[in-house]
């Protein structure tokens, strides 16, 4: 049985805290937030609730972290000394040098350090990996409305991480060059950003991110030799095109029909993405296998930073 807690109760430590405990061989500890009317959100009064972390951090094996990424680095850093797996909202923190140290006192320590890039997890996401091969163009689509939650974050961290963090890993070579426009509408941090990524292997990416759009999209598109693949975050839905050879003659005078292409829908098992990703961590704690991956959690957040620079002159 590990034994929990969940620092962070606003937007994602509720679900943090709801989808724990529908996960076997976990038991939640405990719950902070400095904002007691959010201790609501927990109706189990074997749950220790708390303003501040250290009230049960002693008693718990594993803690997860949904706070303002502002204060990731402290919390992460403290917990991590005191011998705790961590899982961490992304994005990891807000440079380099922290988010190494960080890893770095895990790999000493021994423990798990996970970044919660839960698209990752998505099933379609794990459906496209086994079917991408060799693309050539690569776009990205994720808007939604605002929320005063995340202005303290740009775009490229509150939301473009996600796909950076999925293209960087598709098309597994190294970045050559980066072009982004961008524009501040509600915050100074930056709201709206496009962003063209070519990879020394040829591959080229377009990344669109809007946090300020009147309705919510997240797909991706890949351009490959012999498909066209659709992918849909929302729904898990992945569609193929392929260009169909066959022609049909109809009629006395033989007319051809060509049929143009094939689409195909790929079936994709529905999980919960947040709820493997819990999971995925929980095992890692358990067994000590796939603890960290900080080569893979890094070059995300490093596009995303540089990103996130190249905002402020907006």
């Amino acid at each position: 049985m590990v034994k929990l807690g969940i620092i962070g109760l606003g937007h994602m430590g509720a679900f943090h805290h709801s989808i724990s405990q529908t996960i076997p061989n976990v038991e939640l500890i405990g719950v902070s937030d400095p904002v007691i009317k959010n201790w609501s959100k927990v109706k189990s009064p074997k749950i220790l609730k708390a303003k501040h972390y250290r009230k049960w951090l002693d008693i718990v094996d594993a803690v997860i972290i949904a706070v303002p990424t502002t204060l990731h680095y402290d919390i992460a850093k403290d917990c991590l000394l005191k011998g705790k797996h961590v899982l961490i909202e992304k994005p990891l923190t807000k440079n380099l040098a922290e988010a190494e140290e960080l890893f770095d006192i895990a790999k000493k320590n021994k423990l798990a350090l996970h970044v919660g890039h839960v698209e990752r997890f998505n099933g379609a996401v794990q459906e496209i990996q086994k079917i991408v091969n060799e693309p050539y163009l690569i776009e990205c689509q994720r808007i939604g409305s605002f929320s005063p939650r995340v202005q303290n974050d740009s775009v490229a961290l509150d939301l473009m991480i996600h796909d950076l963090d999925l293209v960087l890993n598709l098309v597994d070579s190294p970045l050559k060059s980066m072009n982004m426009v961008g524009s501040k509408i509600k915050t100074d941090t930056g709201d709206l950003a496009v962003v063209q990524l070519k990879f020394e292997n040829g591959v080229l990416a377009n990344l669109t991110s809007s946090r300020v759009s009147q309705i919510k999209k997240r797909t991706m598109s890949i351009h490959q030799k012999d498909a066209f693949i659709q992918l849909d975050f929302t729904t898990q839905e992945i569609y193929i095109h392929s260009r169909a050879t066959a022609s049909v003659k109809v009629g006395s005078k033989q007319m051809k029909y060509k049929q143009e292409g094939n689409i195909k829908r790929l079936f994709v098992y529905n999980e919960n993405p947040l709820k493997s990703e819990i999971e995925n961590f929980i095992k890692a704690v358990k067994t000590g296998k796939k603890v960290r991956n900080a080569t893979h959690d890094m070059k995300a957040l490093e596009v995303a930073l540089e990103l996130e620079n190249l905002m402020r002159s907006c």
